[in-house]
């Protein structure tokens, strides 16, 4: 895990050079996706009704929009790998929750954005499944 969590750290100060020259996120959005795909295992759950259900008839979606978590590894102060670890055991969670569930998060205007009022240090990290009415099972964790 910590060579996944050093590359995680490599990608990091790349995006914050591109930011640096003003590139816009799309060059390194990517990069940084697929880095944190490499641990995607550590913070897992299902919905309710996505329990049981194979692969191919769920969704495999980021409970707290991607943006959001990559904005938070990007705005850490010191690159350590405990304070990546925080911000990926609190904000970096994959949920397979079900196609329906999923229309439901777009249909409140939720894909991609937490809910307005939403408190980042103190608010529930499922609060769009909240908002919509997605019930979850118990989040299962690796050790980090």
């Amino acid at each position: 895990m910590e060579q996944k969590i050093e590359c995680i750290r490599r990608v990091i100060l790349n995006a914050q050079d591109h930011i640096q020259v003003g590139d816009p996120k799309r060059v390194y959005s990517q990069y940084v996706r697929y880095a944190l795909d490499e641990v995607s295992g550590i913070n897992f759950c299902r919905s309710v009704k996505a329990k049981g259900l194979k692969r191919k008839d769920v969704i495999h979606e980021h409970v707290v929009p991607h943006l959001i978590v990559m904005d938070k590894l990007l705005s850490l102060d010191q690159l350590t790998n405990e304070n990546i670890i925080n911000v990926i055991n609190k904000y970096y969670v994959i949920c397979a929750i079900t196609k329906e569930e999923d229309k439901k998060l777009n249909a409140a205007g939720l894909r991609s954005k937490m809910p307005k009022n939403w408190n980042d240090e103190s608010g529930s990290v499922f609060a769009r499944y909240e908002t919509v009415g997605i019930d979850i099972l118990n989040v299962e964790k690796e050790n980090c």
